[in-house]
């Protein structure tokens, strides 16, 4: 187990935040829950940069004990609340650097039946967003987060499942009103997955979901 956490933690700290994110994609997240085995490919992430960062919950170096899952070590867990719905980043960097990873969408490889009883819907719009996967995963509370991947229940490969044709760049999403923040291209999707959040039905690629 402890070389495992070490191989987390350099994956998630020897390259830079922007790099790792665009890293992720085609990478399988997998958690063992009460219900069975479920598992996905990333298809989608966004970039936060920490302190300097206006759309990052780390801004201005705020530190609280709700986002302090941000500022442990790479590969921890960190799971907020957004209105009534939840969230989950990945800490990226070494501890006391508060960077993150958004996890926006997945494509379910295990479990997708259960997945969509979790959600109560079906197809793509069963985990085609950050709340609508983590829903889907069967993920009700804040529990875990603090908690290192690849320690427990939540699994995360470190090596690539599949391999993007194309990830294209765009801004984040709901980051409104944050200067520069706002529009920088710092939210990565492989082109064409139907699992990305907000895709319209004719930018999909339905033959090979957009990868090799």
């Amino acid at each position: 187990m402890g070389d495992k956490i070490e191989e987390t933690n350099k994956f998630f700290e020897s390259n830079s935040t922007i790099d790792t994110a665009k890293e992720m994609l085609g990478h399988v997240l997998t958690y063992n829950s009460d219900l069975g085995k479920l598992s996905g490919v990333i298809v989608e992430t966004e970039a936060y940069l920490g302190p300097d960062d206006q759309a990052a919950h780390s801004f201005g170096g705020r530190h609280t004990d709700a986002n302090d899952a941000l500022y442990q070590q790479g590969g921890t867990i960190y799971i907020y609340s957004i209105h009534s719905w939840l969230d989950m980043d990945i800490s990226i960097q070494k501890k006391g650097l508060p960077n993150g990873v958004l996890i926006r969408g997945v494509q379910p490889i295990d479990g997708t039946e259960i997945m969509e009883e979790n959600r109560k819907k079906t197809g793509f719009d069963a985990t085609n967003g950050p709340a609508k996967w983590i829903r889907a995963f069967g993920i009700y509370d804040k529990a875990l987060s603090g908690t290192m991947l690849n320690a427990g229940d939540f699994e995360f490969d470190l090596k690539k499942s599949r391999t993007p044709k194309n990830i294209l760049e765009t801004p984040r999403i709901g980051v409104p009103n944050k200067g520069d923040w706002t529009d920088k291209k710092m939210r990565f999707i492989v082109e064409g997955n139907p699992y990305v959040s907000k895709m319209y039905k004719k930018d999909m690629n339905l033959d090979d979901y957009g990868w090799l």
